[in-house]
């Protein structure tokens, strides 16, 4: 399959590598097959890119990258939709967001892949411990591997 990308140009992918997500994404419904690739700069930062909206690209970070003690619970109908049978094979991430305030990730809606069924979903949780812009500079004094990602994220302003 031939993907064309305003950020890595023309990529060719088997489709046995495209991500479905039935539900698409909050705000982005009607973009349902997403291919997974990691950043060829930035380590740590990967990206959700529409195999249709050459444009259309989320940063992901794996949540420890945000929050150290970031834990979610699937819920039995997210487990469902995600034909899930083992929750420790689930990759978790939180999408970046650029802003007047900075980067940011969401908290509140990780993106959930079963990556055995190619099968994605975002989950919106109720709790409110979680914000929904949780600025990344605050880990700046962190020993995390953050740091290492804040330099590189100018790539940003082209997404979504």
């Amino acid at each position: 399959m031939n993907i064309l990308t305003t950020r890595f140009g023309l990529i060719q992918a088997p489709e046995s590598e495209i991500y479905r997500i039935p539900e698409g994404l909050l705000g982005f419904r009607s973009y349902t097959q997403y291919l997974h690739l990691p950043d060829p700069v930035v380590s740590g930062l990967s990206w959700l890119q529409s195999t249709t909206a050459p444009d259309l690209a989320f940063g992901l970070v794996a949540p420890p990258l945000a929050v150290s003690d970031y834990r979610i619970e699937i819920r039995p109908g997210d487990r469902a939709a995600l034909e899930l049978h083992d929750e420790r094979t689930a990759m978790i991430y939180v999408v970046l967001n650029r802003g007047g305030g900075g980067l940011t990730v969401n908290l509140q809606g990780p993106l959930v892949f079963n990556p055995v069924r190619r099968l994605g979903r975002q989950l919106v949780l109720t709790s409110s411990r979680f914000p929904v812009r949780y600025p990344l500079e605050s880990m700046a004094g962190s020993p995390s591997a953050t740091p290492t990602l804040l330099p590189g994220l100018t790539p940003l302003r082209a997404t979504a």
